[in-house]
């Protein structure tokens, strides 16, 4: 079978307690904390929350229901195949050596406790993104050719997400991370053009993540299930029409863009969607983008990232590209993506040449990333 070399481009922490070291102090108050209470059957082993000005994160039960294994002093977390430091990346050694079990060369990371909203008070939430930014600069900065990651972004507060933006550069994250949606509010809403622009500017790419970012979608799920396929997922859908749909990429057609964790499946339909409704009687009250959908995607910068077993990705690959679809390995979290790169490996309908491109030459390209520096740390045993 073909070696590859392989970037993961999209794996997560679990955010430990030293996410908040580098909290402001006018906010030391205020620092979240865990609180671990009895593991009822309920909670299904998220029996561990962060206490964030009064309210519990995540919520798993009632409506609005969110899921994911930070804090780690949860029981879900200890019945995961990775250890605790790698899940923290408290020791980033211990998250090599899972990268390597899972054959993947460079992995890029994201949060986890920022997939939903934690505070009504935008600035003391930025100020818990700077701190995990800066955090995750130090974790990740042990082993630089390996270890990648994507700066989360304080939409709510524009000024600071702006400088956010530049600060990242300086720390070195090779993305930023951001959610379909703000609140209610699309990524295409002029205010936030003043952060897409400095994106753009320091060729910085943008990374639409799936989350729990829109209280419409998030509020009428009471099972994890609900709120996974839809309240978690169709805000991605919604930030691809904002790029796409809503003149982002008319206003800033530098900018680097993917849309991640949400599968490929859905990309055909949308795109279709878009171009059926563009000279529709349903657009003439609106300004429209300069061109098609389909236009964009084929001339612009806009990546995606698919699911190991989706059927549709050679049909999905004809419609957007070979270049333009990345994997993603969701380590440490618990939706069974980390054989990711083994699955696309074996897959049959895919010739060898575009499962280099899916495994790591896209991602190289999209991230900025060295691919020859990251081989050379590499153990030799993956380089055989």
């Amino acid at each position: 079978m073909a070696e590859f070399r392989v970037i993961d481009a999209d794996s997560h922490v679990e955010e430990p307690e030293e996410a908040w070291g580098f909290l402001d102090p006018k906010y030391e108050a205020r620092r979240p904390f865990p609180i671990t209470g009895e593991n009822r059957p309920f909670l299904h082993s998220m029996n561990s929350f962060w206490y964030i000005d009064g309210s519990v994160y995540p919520k798993v039960a009632g409506q609005g229901v969110t899921i994911y294994a930070t804090p780690v002093t949860m029981a879900r977390a200890k019945l995961k195949p990775f250890s605790l430091d790698s899940q923290t990346l408290l020791e980033p050694a211990a998250r090599l050596k899972d990268m390597d079990a899972g054959g993947v060369d460079v992995q890029v990371i994201f949060p986890t406790i920022f997939l939903e909203p934690l505070s009504e008070d935008p600035r003391f939430e930025a100020a818990l993104m700077k701190s995990y930014n800066s955090w995750m600069a130090s974790a990740c900065g042990k082993h630089p050719e390996r270890l990648k990651w994507a700066a989360v972004l304080p939409m709510r507060s524009v000024p600071e997400a702006v400088g956010e933006v530049r600060r990242a550069k300086e720390l070195g994250a090779v993305g930023l991370a951001v959610y379909g949606t703000v609140g209610e509010t699309l990524l295409s809403h002029e205010d936030f053009d003043p952060v897409w622009s400095e994106a753009e500017r320091l060729r910085l790419p943008v990374c639409v993540h799936t989350g729990w970012c829109h209280p419409g979608l998030k509020r009428p799920f009471t099972d994890s299930y609900g709120a996974h396929v839809l309240g978690f997922t169709l805000p991605v859908m919604m930030g691809f029409y904002a790029f796409v749909g809503g003149g982002i990429l008319d206003r800033f057609p530098r900018l680097k863009v993917a849309f991640l964790e949400a599968g490929v499946d859905w990309v055909p339909y949308l795109i279709e969607r878009m171009d059926h409704y563009f000279h529709s009687e349903t657009a003439n009250s609106r300004p429209l983008p300069k061109r098609r959908a389909s236009d964009y995607v084929r001339d612009c910068e806009v990546y995606f990232t698919c699911e190991a077993e989706e059927k549709l990705v050679p049909q999905v690959i004809e419609f957007v590209g070979e270049d333009r679809i990345m994997i993603s390995a969701d380590m440490p979290h618990g939706e069974a993506r980390e054989g990711s790169v083994e699955e696309i490996r074996e897959r049959a309908d895919l010739s060898d040449a575009i499962k280099q491109r899916l495994l790591g030459d896209n991602a190289a390209t999209f991230y900025g990333i060295c691919v020859e520096l990251a081989w050379q740390a590499v153990p030799s045993v993956r380089r055989r």
